[in-house]
């Protein structure tokens, strides 16, 4: 997130407040088929922090983009509240404790209210396979040096989200997860310049699952 014009940072606002609102508008046509906590699950991975300007660089090119010395370690508890479409979109909420290694060693917690897991695709009989992503805050122990070296300055507190693709085997609990781990001033809205991406692999195991 290099600093760009005001005109490009309005353009970033009008577009994720669009989102929002196509967000909103989607889930409220949703009917829910349950409610209730439910299927917990436990996440575990490890991320390298890139060094690319963008998110969209790295999700792009995940293997291509450049990356610096720095890594974090992370354990994610989440549990569904919902579920539409007949189980294939679910809303979940996700708690995380993030360890920072490498040229910056502090700690991070992430709070995310809301992911969005779909769960339906034609091969999942053969390779059970979900897409999340989830939106909350962060909060990092001590200003993050790398995130200042990268992109000139940021801050303790930012808006998180983090964006997964699972795969596993349609009749156990365990499965690969590829994760996007994002840090962000939000287009403005917790300051100009700051955040990180982090691109990570792990695992992921849902308590109750078919074994």
């Amino acid at each position: 997130m290099k600093k760009g014009n005001a005109a490009g940072r309005a353009s970033g606002v009008c577009a994720a407040r669009g989102l929002a609102a196509l967000a909103l508008v989607f889930l409220a046509h949703l009917e829910p088929a349950s409610a209730g906590v439910g299927e917990p699950a436990v996440t575990f991975y490890v991320a390298k922090i890139s060094s690319a300007a963008g998110w969209e660089d790295v999700a792009i090119d995940p293997v291509g983009s450049g990356y610096v010395g720095a890594y974090l370690a992370a354990g994610a508890l989440s549990g569904r509240y919902a579920r539409f479409r007949d189980g294939a979109l679910q809303l979940e909420a996700e708690g995380q404790l993030v360890r920072h290694f490498g040229q910056q060693q502090h700690w991070e917690f992430n709070g995310v209210p809301v992911v969005a897991r779909w769960q339906r695709f034609p091969w999942n009989r053969s390779i059970a396979t979900s897409a999340a992503f989830g939106l909350g805050l962060s909060y990092a122990t001590e200003l993050p040096p790398v995130e200042v070296r990268l992109e000139g300055e940021s801050s303790r507190f930012l808006v998180y989200w983090v964006m997964e693709l699972t795969a596993g085997s349609p009749d156990g609990p365990w499965a690969a997860s590829l994760r996007l781990h994002h840090r962000s001033v939000a287009y403005g809205l917790m300051g100009e310049e700051g955040g990180m991406n982090a691109v990570g692999l792990g695992v992921r195991y849902r308590f109750g699952a078919a074994r």
